[in-house]
Order: structure tokens, then sequence, then C-alpha cells
């Protein structure tokens, strides 16, 4: 269902649509009293209930200071009621309470802010329509106020007008709230939601409402998360945004007018740093200071000076330098860093705060009234900011050295003027001019950053930018710093080898980076024998290069040295590794052939020798013949393995047929061998 609000309708027929506050910085519980800050809050805009704590209930069109609260470090502005924290822990409430969402153990209206019951260490708030959220320090969530649908996440759907703990959450680092329902972020980037899922808003696939939080089905990595009336955004630490819930008028940005029951990425943005979600309407602050806007425009939410919706992002004109962004029903706002508020939208009841009396305000508008903001949020029709004292920060990256496809983890440190480590901010990470991602500091103040390999692992010097917004209580910070990747070291692992004259056999190496343990592929190896290059091979998809190599009698029959090089590139260095490669002697086999002859002739006596392992005939052997068991000559092989021995008959050799043997005495190379199957025929 889509809900448009017509500018003749009765403003009290509108006090149940919502929008979640900004969900941007959180302070640290353990501020102490010399470190908190004089925090002065203003309202401005639809009061019937007393939401503004003014002690009235008469609307203001330019901003009225809260009265009796001081030290206020963030506003959450809900359906018809507001929140207060203060830098104490505390929180305090006013406005319309028929649902218990003041928290005050009553359902009677305030028209100035009272304290929250039981609740002495929240962190950061969050107001739905007509329920509200704490996040306390340790990570737990607190929830007060309208129940119907499991909004307070206790697993009842009872009301309650004192705090109650939402069930099974830990670890949490941020909340916000929709109309209906509540989300939180935990620190391992996991969203959870509960509550009313008509729309899908709880993103869990199904349109079942739930009591208590499930989680937010394929969102990992997320940073921040952002409530509204019926749908929820997403920020991830790559900078893109994501939505789920109803889209009639093109709120989730993902070029579509179709809910979505899980998480759509919103299209065209990557570079994001924060999120804020209006009530049919979101808007995005991106890393340069400029703002994106898409949904529905008919009181002119999205600032471009129409009245035409979009359902995809396009870019708020006319202002920059923005560090936070809030939306109310129809109405937006962005603090710049020189601390000025800017507005447009539904103005009716005058929420834009500029004292005009127009209905809408078409483009960003500066408020002239205030200066020196440092925290906005909106109600359905009302708004809300903190004057500070804020006290400086210093950011310090870590500049550091490691070596290529080694993981690679920048950081920096956030404390304040005083000292104090600051957790749970936000900290923004550039390399190179290219946005990194977003990542939180921790309870020691330290953000850490893992880098993708593939984009920021190249061999040099990569600058990094580190940045902070600021929030309620502190300045916006900036600082550079480098990282360093070297050349990694390899290693190359080969063994020994065995084999003997005419054997082929396959040479290995295996290279590996060291810095990772990869086996690396695509790369040439050159192998070498006692120092001589005997070929060359590139490694496998396993890091391992194989070489065919033949045995020749160029290598003697001992153990030889075996080096395999690898020469290096542009982010390896070279290596080498080592290993034997022995040389055994082969089997020969000899072959004879028969002669024949009158006695006193000349005959050629003719065997050969070849090495059994290739069959290759072997050169410069020498051979002994003998006949009939006697001795008779020495030949030696030429080049075809053939030996010829030149033999006269001896005069009255006896007729018939007499043995010849050829006998081959080895050497280091070859094993000897024998041969008796040829004969002398003498005629």
């Amino acid at each position: 269902m889509s809900i448009h609000i017509v500018l003749a309708t009765p403003v009290r027929l509108m006090r149940r649509v919502f929008i979640s506050c900004l969900a941007a910085g959180l302070l640290a519980a353990s501020l102490s009293t010399s470190q908190a800050q004089l925090g002065i809050a203003h309202s401005w805009g639809y009061d019937f209930h007393g939401e503004l704590g003014t002690g009235g209930n008469v609307g203001n069109r330019v901003p009225q200071t809260v009265l009796s609260i001081n030290g206020v470090t963030r506003v959450a502005g809900g359906g018809d009621h507001s929140l207060l924290l203060k830098s104490s822990g505390k929180v305090f409430a006013c406005g319309f309470n028929l649902s218990g969402q003041l928290g005050d153990g009553t359902t009677i209206d305030k028209k100035k802010p009272v304290l929250v019951s039981g609740i002495t260490n929240a962190v950061q708030i969050a107001a739905g329509a007509d329920q509200s959220y704490a996040l306390l320090a340790d990570g737990t969530v607190r929830a007060w106020g309208r129940n119907d649908s499991g909004q307070l996440g206790d697993g009842t759907g009872i009301n309650s007008s004192v705090p109650v703990t939402v069930s099974g959450l830990t670890k949490v680092v941020q909340i916000a709230a929709g109309h209906d329902c509540g989300i939180a972020l935990k620190s391992d980037g996991t969203a959870w939601a509960w509550g009313y899922n008509g729309n899908g808003q709880i993103g869990d696939g199904t349109g079942t409402n739930r009591n208590s939080p499930v989680q937010v089905a394929g969102l990992t990595n997320v940073v921040q998360v952002a409530g509204s009336w019926s749908h929820m955004l997403a920020l991830k630490s790559d900078g893109t945004v994501w939505a789920w819930g109803i889209n009639a008028d093109g709120q989730l940005g993902d070029g579509t007018n179709q809910n979505k029951f899980t998480p759509v990425q919103v299209v065209g943005i990557t570079n994001a740093i924060q999120i804020a979600g209006g009530g049919l309407h979101s808007l995005a602050l991106l890393s340069n200071g400029f703002v994106m806007a898409w949904g529905n425009n008919i009181n002119g939410s999205l600032g471009d000076g129409t009245q035409v919706s979009r359902n995809t992002p396009a870019l708020v004109p006319g202002i920059s330098d923005v560090v936070q962004i809030a939306e109310g029903l129809y109405h937006s706002q962005a603090l710049k860093s020189d601390g000025s508020l800017w507005a447009w939208g539904y103005n009716v009841e005058g929420q834009a705060g500029l004292g005009s009396d127009k209905d809408i305000i078409f483009e960003p508008t500066p408020l002239t009234a205030l200066k020196g903001q440092t925290c906005v949020s909106s109600g359905a029709l009302h708004t809300l900011s903190v004057q500070a004292v804020v006290q400086s920060v210093k950011l310090s990256p870590a500049n550091m050295t490691t070596s290529f496809g080694k993981p690679i983890v920048i950081s920096a440190t956030l404390k304040s003027a005083s000292g104090m480590l600051l957790p749970l901010e936000p900290i923004v990470f550039v390399v190179d001019g290219v946005d990194a991602g977003i990542a939180r500091t921790n309870a020691a103040g330290k953000a850490s950053l893992p880098l993708p390999l593939a984009q920021f692992g190249s061999v040099g010097t990569h600058a990094i930018s580190v940045s902070f917004a600021g929030d309620g209580l502190y300045s916006l910070s900036r600082g550079v710093t480098t990282y360093t990747v070297n050349k990694a070291n390899t290693s190359i692992k080969t063994s020994a080898f065995v084999g003997r004259p005419g054997d082929t056999k396959t040479l290995t190496a295996t290279l590996k980076r060291l810095t990772d343990s990869a086996m690396l592929s695509g790369m040439a190896l050159t192998f070498k024998i006692d120092g001589n290059a005997v070929g060359s091979a590139t490694t496998d998809g396993m890091g391992k290069a194989s070489l065919p190599y033949k045995f020749t009698e160029a290598l003697s029959a001992t153990s030889h040295a075996l080096t395999v090089e690898f020469a290096g590139d542009g982010n390896h260095n070279a290596s080498t590794g080592a290993g034997t490669l022995t040389v055994i002697q082969a089997p020969t086999k000899l072959s004879s052939y028969s002669a024949s002859g009158k006695a006193g002739a000349t005959v050629s006596l003719i065997a050969k020798l070849k090495r059994a392992t290739d069959g290759q005939f072997v050169a410069n052997r020498q051979l002994t013949f003998s006949i009939d068991g006697a001795v008779v000559g020495l030949a030696t092989t030429d080049n075809a393995g053939q030996a010829t021995l030149s033999y006269g008959i001896p005069l009255g050799t006896t007729k018939g047929a007499h043995p010849i043997t050829v006998l081959f005495g080895g050497d280091t190379l070859y094993l000897g061998s024998s041969a008796a199957s040829a004969v002398l025929s003498v005629k």
C-alpha cells in the first residue's frame, strides 16, 4: 500500500506516519562528567502532543530550545514523540504517550522531557511510530511502547511503558527504527529485524510479523542500517546500499516499483558513507559530501525542484560538503561540515525550520536561525537538532609495510583531545583515491579494514586517506599515511632424481610464495645440472614445473648438482632450489654375427653393442672376441656400436662350427654383457 499526503489533509490524521532518526556515529558510554559537552537541543514543526518538548502544544516554524535538558548528544524523532540522549547515558522523552513510548511508566502525554525509566548507560537511541529503542553500552537493546506487531522484540505482543530487553540480541553496534519495526546491526556485520512485516520490511523473505529478532537474509559486511515507514536500508562496507520492503514509489532504488521481501542493491551507488530512510523516499550521503535521493517526490522530498518521483538515485542539487543526513515523512535535512543545517520538502507544519509558510520547499535551503549544529533527526512532522561545544579529535592512520600476496589490513585510531579512545565511530578509508570502505572503531578506538588484494595489493607505495565525519560531541577529522607492498619472497622445492644413460626422466620443481604459501602458476623455471642450463618449464596451477630430461653419456655415473632457478617478476623475488641428479650404470645388450671361411683365410668377426634403456648403440667401447673359448682379439665399437675384428683362420683348423663368444666388460656408465650365439664355420 502506498501513502500519499495531500496538502489539504488535516495534520492530525497523519500523526502515525514515521521516519527513523539519523543513524550516524555512536557515542561511547564511558563519557565522564568532565568530558560531557553542553549539548543544547532544538526542535520545530508539529507539536500537538508536546513532541517539541518546549512546554506547549503549538507548533513552531523556527527552532525553539527544548526545555530543562542540556548535555544532549543525540536526538531521535518518532511519530509524535521525541527522544534525547545525554552524555551521561540517560534518555529523556516527550510527546505522545498512549502506548507508553516515553518509557516513564505512564501512558500520559508529556510536553516537557521526562526521564526514561531504568536506563543509565545508553549509547544510541531510535524512535518508531509509537515505540522507542536504546542501545546500551554492553551491546544489548532495550525497547518500550507499542507492541501489537512485535515491535518491542521481547517475544510478546504486550505494550510496555517501561524498557524491556529485546530478546536474543548481543554485540549490537547500531540500531534504527521503522514505523512498526526495529533493526539492529551486530559487530559481525549482520543485520537483525523484528516487528511488523506486512510489506517485507523485516527482510527475511516472508510477510510474517516477528516478535523477536530474525536475521535479514543475505546481508553481510553491513556498517549501518536505517528504517523508514515500510522499507529498510543497509549500507555495506564497500559503499553499496541495499533496500527491502515496500517499493510502490521507487523508494528501494532498484529501478523497479515492486515490493521486495529480501534486500536488493540500490543501483548506481558504490561510495555511500551514510543512509537515511524517509516516509516513502530514501537518501544516501556519498564520500565526496554529496547527497543522492530517490523515491516519492510529490512533496519535494528529493530536493530536485520537481515533484517527479524516481525509482533510481539522483543527485540532490545545490548542496555539498554534507556530513549527516536525516529524513522526515516527506521532508529532508542535511548537516554540513560548517555546522549549518539545510532543509527541503514538505513544510505544512513548518518542519523545515525556515520560518517560511510555504507548503513545499523544493530545493535545499539553509536554516539561518541555527549555527554550529552537530546532530539532526526528524520525526514524522517535526525535527530536532543538537548544538554542542565540539571536542576536537585526532585520527591517526597507521602506516605499514607488507609483502605481495599477504592479507592487507589498514587501520586508524580515533581519540579525543582529552586522550579518550572513541569506540563505535565510522571511519571512511580511501586508498589511492578510491573508496575502500567503512569500518567502525573498536573498544580501543581502532578501526581496521581488510583490503581486497586484487584491487589494492599491487607492489609499490599506496596512499591512505582516512576521515571521520564527526558527531554530536566530536569534530570532523582526517588523516593521511601510506602502506608499502614489497615483492614477495619465494621458495623452490625440488628433489633427487636417479637415471641411467638413455633414460628419459621428468625433472620437477614447485614454486611457492612465502607470504601466503600460495603455489605460483605461469612462472618460468630454469633447470641446471652442474651449473649448466638444460631447459626451462612453466609452473602449472599447482605451482609445479615439469621438464623431460634424457640422461646422456655427457654425465658421469655419479651424483650431480641440480638447481632450479626463478628469475622473479614484478611481484616476486628470485629464488633457487637445490636437488640432486644421480647417474647409475645402464644395462647393455651385445649382439654377435656368425662368419665362415677356409683354414688360412681371413674373416671379419662382427658384434654390436647397444644400451638396453633406449636401444641406442654405444660407441668407443672395447669388445673381446673368443673362439672355442680362446681370446682371439679386441675391437672397439664405432658410432654405430659395431666392433669389427679381422681374424685369420689358422691352418690346420678343423672343419666345422666353432663357437664365437663376444664380451663387453662394462665401465662406469654401462654394465657388462656377452654374446655367444654366433659360430665360425670352417670349410
